[in-house]
């Protein structure tokens, strides 16, 4: 069997584990390919952890009740169940791969608090979990003899057939990066895990490759997605306007003790909500953006001084990347923004990662399992892309094979037609409309005018493509912008408000203390 991985994060590195451990060189051969190392991946730069029950005071019940609560009743409780029970499981494998988590005084693993969790359940390794994770999870992928590993080459698009049995995934097309040769790899199975889209929006803690491209290959292959209306933005990201890219904040700061402040200094999260500054992250970013609007300010304040010294031994990546740009979080509050964080939508696929289309699999942020609904609990991320990899590999192994396999194949090197200057130009106005009309805040006014906007974009970057527009960067725009018009379809489709959706034009019908449900007048 053959099967491709496009994507070298947590969920990719994951999934590839399962099927070389249990399947021996001859039965399974696994190519995973990415468009740059590990070391740029949403999955490396986690800062918090795996949210998974560990204290006997806790139950999974409860991580299953926070994980529905938050998504605000959008989540599949079965997806949710599986996944939350094997939280234990998942952290003492990791453990006995060689992964290192913080433990207290007694040697007991340490859990932090997050937001929209009632008891503090995410295992962590300092501020920066995801380093080791990736760590751990490539030793394993350098000791498997049936892993074959290319991080120059960039997918382009899913290869799909149709005989009398159906449509079905055979392979994909890819360019190498650096050399611009175009490739067509052929599989018995492909699993895109390609990661999330936050480079659709004008801020986002993503890195520079979160374009959505796993997404837009599934939409144009015709794949069904799921809750792309609901985009998570991380409340507390770094302001440094002198900087390119947002560095995160991450919640654990908060679950310390840090509070954020209004621009006078006055607690902004209290009496908003019983949880204040713990509270879901749609409820946080919206008040935060609230308050910047009104008061027309760039930034709000997160006070972590009453951390005191604990904060260099517990967020030491952070405290460092403060004090690069002159800042002391023991001494003075930080300025912190909300930033496009997380799609908890994507491409629509069951509790063991099978989408709609035959042979293709979806793993992590660029799936829609069912288990974030309409917001993502705090750390529940990582978790899925541990879990959900185990359950697809399973499936895998007693899966259909193809048989003969054409041999992958070279279509020559492609020609650099794009204007680096012009895409750029259009990128800047797609982030600008997805910010300021599908963004926090939403109406209808402006819904309607984005996916107008993203339309035209939409026309004119297919008739690039048909004149033989060929670039890196015209690639990667082809790609936002087919995901940014789903994002827009979607929201425009949403009759209520929930989680991270929120259309100021939707009326009033229930009230409660985590949040608002609106429906349509």
């Amino acid at each position: 069997m053959k099967v491709i991985v496009v994507g070298g994060g947590v969920a990719g590195m994951s999934f590839a584990r399962g099927p070389s451990g249990l399947m021996g060189p001859g039965e399974v051969d696994i190519q995973l390919i990415s468009k740059a190392p590990p070391e740029t991946s949403n999955s490396h730069a986690a800062q918090g952890g795996v949210a998974a029950v560990i204290h006997p005071s806790d139950s999974w019940e409860q991580h299953r009740d926070d994980t529905i609560a938050v998504g605000a009743g959008r989540c599949d409780v079965d997806v949710v169940e599986r996944v939350v029970r094997k939280g234990p499981a998942c952290i003492q494998e990791l453990l006995n791969i060689g992964a290192r988590f913080d433990t207290d005084t007694q040697g007991r693993l340490s859990a932090a608090s997050e937001g929209g969790h009632h008891a503090p359940r995410v295992v962590h390794h300092s501020d920066h979990t995801g380093v080791e994770l990736v760590r751990v999870l490539q030793e394993q992928m350098r000791n498997a003899n049936n892993i074959t590993i290319k991080e120059t080459l960039l997918a382009l698009d899913l290869l799909v057939t149709e005989d009398k049995r159906g449509r079905r995934c055979y392979g994909v097309r890819a360019i190498d990066i650096h050399s611009g040769t175009v490739h067509e790899l052929y599989a018995d199975l492909v699993v895109l895990a390609t990661g999330g889209a936050g480079q659709v929006f004008r801020h986002t803690t993503n890195p520079i490759g979160a374009t959505g491209s796993g997404v837009a290959m599934a939409v144009r292959a015709g794949v069904p997605l799921r809750d792309m209306a609901f985009v998570q933005f991380h409340p507390t990201a770094l302001y440094d306007p002198q900087r390119k890219g947002t560095f995160l904040i991450s919640e654990a700061v908060r679950g310390a003790g840090a509070v954020l402040l209004q621009p006078d200094g006055t607690r902004l999260m209290e009496g908003l909500n019983p949880t204040a500054d713990l509270a879901p992250r749609n409820v946080v970013a919206r008040a935060m953006h609230t308050v910047m609007r009104e008061q027309n300010v760039p930034h709000v304040w997160l006070d972590a001084t009453r951390i005191g010294k604990r904060f260099v031994q517990q967020f030491p990546t952070i405290m460092a990347h403060c004090k690069a740009i002159g800042l002391d979080p023991i001494k003075e509050p930080i300025p912190v923004m909300p930033a496009a964080h997380y799609l908890c939508g994507g491409i629509r696929t069951d509790v063991q990662g099978r989408t709609a289309l035959a042979g293709l699999f979806a793993l992590g942020e660029c799936a829609s399992s069912g288990l974030h609904g309409a917001d993502r609990l705090a750390s529940n991320s990582l978790l899925e892309a541990l879990v959900i990899p185990r359950h697809a590999a399973a499936a895998v192994m007693v899966g259909e094979q193809l048989g003969a396999l054409p041999e992958d194949r070279e279509l020559g090197r492609y020609i650099d037609t794009g204007s680096t200057a012009a895409i750029a130009a259009v990128v800047a106005v797609l982030r600008d409309v997805m910010t300021d009309r599908v963004g926090i805040l939403r109406d209808d006014a402006g819904l309607c005018e984005a996916i107008l906007e993203l339309e035209r974009m939409h026309v004119k970057v297919d008739r690039a493509w048909a004149a033989g527009e060929r670039s890196l960067s015209f690639y990667e725009l082809r790609d936002m912008v087919a995901v940014g018009r789903a994002i827009c379809e979607q929201a425009i489709a949403e009759p209520r408000n929930a989680g991270t959706h929120w259309n100021g034009d939707l009326v009033p019908q229930t009230h409660n203390q985590q949040d608002l449900t609106f429906d349509r007048a």
